[in-house]
This record gives C-alpha cells, structure tokens and sequence, in this order.
C-alpha cells in the first residue's frame, strides 16, 4: 500500500516538473507562440504546482489578452494562493496599466494580504493605477494600520518595513497634505532608517506640489535621524537628505518630479542599487 502512495506521488511529482519546464520555456520564448499560450494557459492557472500557476501569471502579462485578465482580478481578490503567485498578479496587472472598479476592490483586499511583498505591490498599484481622491488616500494610510499614542505621536501596526516605505512613496506622489503629511512626518522618524529615507524624498516630492509646506518640510529635514546602516564607501542617506534640504531651500516647485523621485530607493534592487 505504502509502495503504491509513493508511487502515485512520485508521478505526481514528475508531472509537475514536466508542466512546469514546459510552461517556463513557453514564457522565456524569444517569440511567445500566442496560440500555444492561450491553449495552455487555462490549466496552468489551476495547477497542483504553485510553480507552475506563478509562471501563469508572468504569461497572461506577457500575452496582453483581455479575455485573460480577469483570472488576475480573481487571483487577487481571492487572495488564497501561495504568496509569490499574488505579488506576480498584482504586478501584472499594474504593469498591465488595469484599473477598472473590480481591479481596485481587488488591490484593496490585497492591502490586508500575509505576504508582505503583496502589500508592498498593491499600495504601488494604487498609487500608480488611479487618481488621487481623499478616500484612496486614507486606504493608503489604512494599510499602515495607524493608532495615535498618549503623547500625540501615530504608531504603525505594520510590522513590515517595506510596506511602511512603500507607503511613504505612494504619498509623497499621491497624498494631500492635511492627511498625508502627518504620516509622513510620522514615518520620517520610523525607527528603520530606509522608511525615514523614503519618507525624506516623499516630503520633498510633495512640496513641489504643495509648496505651503514647506516650513513644515525644512523642520522635519532639519531634525530627522540620518544615521542608518547604509554605508558604501559613502553614506547614502545623509547625502540624500542633504540634497533635498538644498532643493528645500531652492523651492522644489520649479524642480523637474523625476530630478526628486530619483532620490527614492528601489526596494526590489536595494539601498545601494545592487540586487540583495
């Protein structure tokens, strides 16, 4: 009996590396055979292998087929596959460039997902997916999971630091003063220093907006903690935030958006723009 399990699970095994070397070269395919892949994809996305429904949504992106996009709204919304294959979905459907109601209502589950990488890609698809309103804005600053302190001071409940500096980001592009900047100055005292950093260029990148606050911004430049663990042959954050207190001092409305957010880090490459 205990022969004939094993067996079954060594086919089964088998099975799913043969679908999943199949799968991964129809994706890494100089010329993707569109045919081939519409063919296929339908049971890719219900694969026993994890491997292999991951590898699903990279193809749907890849292929650019509408009839195919809603099976990465449903992934999302439904929110109970294994993390890697959520985060893909939703970074494809920001790259995708979808923003319909359903992709929204989908993003915002996403903002209450276990793996933190999918947290991390649903507040930038929000942000890059859809208009600023007030009410995006508090989802944002939801997803932080905020609660006020005795002493006036805000504590963030999430417990990521990726997450928390994904957020700063989407404000500093996306977020109004009154609501956003409270948090922003919140999160430039966060206790690790890549959230203060992207907290420091976000705070910027809004003054060139919204130059009102700017005495506001100098303070907070002026006292924020610039030490930190990021050491080159240089220190990257001190040197980020001396620049932006000269664009501060400049007035950062009459300087180009691209010149301020190149100051952000990439978190997928990290602080010293090397893949981890």
């Amino acid at each position: 009996m205990l022969k004939g399990m094993a067996l079954k699970l060594f086919r089964r095994l088998s099975a799913g590396r043969s679908e999943y070397r199949e799968a991964e070269a129809l994706l890494k395919s100089e010329d993707l055979a569109e045919d081939a892949a519409r063919k296929r994809l339908p049971g890719y996305v219900i694969s026993r292998s994890w491997h292999v429904r991951n590898v699903a949504m990279k193809l749907i992106e890849r292929l650019r087929d509408p009839a195919f996009y809603p099976i990465l709204v449903r992934k999302i919304r439904n929110g109970n596959d294994a993390g890697i294959v959520l985060r893909n979905a939703v970074a494809a459907v920001r790259r995708l460039g979808l923003n319909d109601a359903d992709v929204e209502t989908a993003l915002r589950t996403a903002l209450s997902a276990d793996y933190w990488e999918v947290r991390c890609e649903a507040v930038r698809a929000i942000a890059e997916l859809f208009e600023f309103s007030p009410e995006r804005s508090q989802v944002l600053i939801k997803a932080l999971r905020p609660t006020l302190n005795g002493d006036g001071s805000v504590h963030f409940f999430e417990n990521n630091f990726e997450v928390r500096a994904a957020v700063a980001v989407a404000l500093g592009g996306f977020g109004e003063p009154d609501t956003a900047l409270p948090v922003l100055r919140s999160l430039a005292a966060d206790p690790h220093w890549m959230v203060r950093h992207q907290a420091a260029v976000a705070i910027v990148e809004m003054c060139r907006r919204k130059p009102q606050i700017i005495p506001q911004a100098k303070e907070t430049l002026g006292s924020i903690d610039i030490m930190s663990e990021g050491c080159r042959s240089d220190f990257p954050f001190p040197q980020t935030v001396a620049a932006l207190r000269k664009t501060i001092l400049a007035d950062p409305t009459h300087v180009d958006q691209a010149a301020i957010r190149r100051h952000y880090i990439d978190m997928s490459l990290g602080w010293n723009r090397k893949r981890g």
